[in-house]
């Protein structure tokens, strides 16, 4: 007899590589801690990379991160310039993704 119910998502990552993958989030979570820069200020700095590799899925997270650690409006917005003016018009679809994040948290 066969279940429908669905299986649990299994990160292939660590299943496969889990030594990396552990080794990985505790340096991601080394890096992006408060520190002597400010949690603030990485996770812009975040939001501009985020930009200038076009990941939509890491803009929003870093969104998010920034908002967590009271980012401000203009500084959202100094930040997502940053990335167009580091890497060109090509990134301005993924801007405009970033804008509609902030719209929907309710920061625009």
């Amino acid at each position: 007899m066969s279940s429908d119910a669905p299986r649990p998502e299994v990160d292939l990552l660590d299943a496969n590589d889990a030594d990396f993958a552990a080794g990985f989030d505790k340096l991601y979570t080394q890096t992006w801690a408060e520190g002597a820069i400010p949690a603030k200020y990485k996770e812009l700095t975040g939001v501009a990379l985020s930009v200038v590799i076009r990941c939509e899925a890491c803009l929003a997270y870093h969104i998010k991160r920034a908002l967590a650690a009271k980012a401000t409006k203009a500084e959202f917005v100094e930040a997502i310039r940053i990335g167009i003016l580091s890497a060109g018009s090509a990134t301005i679809p993924t801007a405009r993704h970033g804008y509609r994040v902030l719209r929907e948290l309710g920061v625009l």
